[in-house]
């Protein structure tokens, strides 16, 4: 039995009407888990019709997406918003349910590598609930149906998901053009997640506020400071790059306990690389491995050993 009447529909449904539309519009994928979620049809077709969301839906994927649990009157919805269409292009992915990608180019080795274009982005920004009982308009940074990067603060952005929509922005334009690794900054009281580039340049990525360290303050076991945040959230994206970008195995992250799964999820993972192949490794993994992907972005190791530079 679906459930009804969720105060956090109605706080993102306000906060998403403040956004262009361009910005806040939601996914295949945001339907398919706020379905089984077991958030009530009433509340995604606002969802939906808030967000002005618009989709490229065939037959076939129509009948995947029921297997996902979407309901009828979702897909209804869903099928009465078309999107414009350049071109005609195969079927949902079973695993994945996102337009498929087509190969990236690949050169140079490490974590020093260059990408080409994708046509559809690797990364993209979700609304996040953390349990049962979470009514609180947090986001995540996604990749393949994977949460990255948790953000429970909107910052200088109108709420958390633009935000995380923001930071899924910078990274595609960086997986399409750019090269090199994440590290973390600290310039005085602040800290930040860059992008080092080969080419000695450094972007930024996303800036460690006080609301983000309080939540995870709040949520784990240790005392965490905006310079080990910033270095967590580097590791996590340089991981999750190697595997869902580079096609490369992960080594940062790989010796804490809920790490260790992305050891499996790199095995498992079929080049081309990319978001649908991310979703179906995902897919292939125990429920143990999945488990531990699943907490993995809430809480930094107690071990967790990624230098942080100072800005002079």
């Amino acid at each position: 039995m679906k459930l009804t009447g969720s105060p956090a529909i109605p706080v993102l449904i306000l906060l998403l009407a403040l956004l262009p539309a361009s910005l806040a519009a939601i996914s295949v994928f945001d339907v398919i888990r706020l379905s089984q979620e077991r958030y009530s049809d009433e509340e995604i077709i606002r969802l939906i019709q808030t967000t002005d969301s618009r989709f490229v839906l065939s037959a076939e994927d129509t009948v995947r997406l029921r297997k996902a649990g979407v309901t009828e009157g979702v897909i209804r919805e869903m099928l009465s918003r078309p999107a414009p269409q350049r071109e005609p292009g195969p079927p949902l992915p079973e695993s994945a349910m996102n337009p498929s990608r087509s190969p990236a180019t690949v050169r140079g080795s490490g974590d020093d590598v260059r990408y080409g274009r994708r046509p559809e982005p690797p990364f993209s920004g979700s609304p996040y609930r953390e349990g049962s009982a979470d009514h609180h308009a947090h986001a995540a940074v996604t990749l393949g149906g994977i949460e990255v990067l948790i953000v429970r603060d909107g910052a200088s952005f109108s709420s958390p998901l633009a935000r995380a929509r923001a930071i899924a922005q910078k990274l595609n334009g960086l997986a399409a053009h750019a090269s090199g690794r994440f590290g973390a900054r600290a310039a005085g009281r602040d800290s930040k997640v860059i992008f080092e580039g080969s080419d000695g340049a450094a972007t930024d990525v996303v800036a460690v506020t006080p609301a983000d360290v309080a939540a995870y303050r709040a949520g784990g076991r240790q005392q965490v400071s905006a310079g080990t945040l910033a270095s967590f959230w580097a590791a996590l994206l340089n991981d999750y790059w190697a595997i869902g970008v580079a096609g490369k195995p992960p080594r940062y992250l790989v010796d804490s306990r809920d790490g260790q799964a992305l050891e499996e999820l790199s095995r498992a993972i079929r080049l081309p690389a990319g978001a649908a192949a991310v979703s179906a490794a995902l897919d292939s993994l125990g429920r143990t491995d999945r488990e531990h992907l699943q907490r993995l972005p809430t809480a930094v190791p107690e071990d967790l050993d990624f230098p942080i530079r100072r800005s002079p």
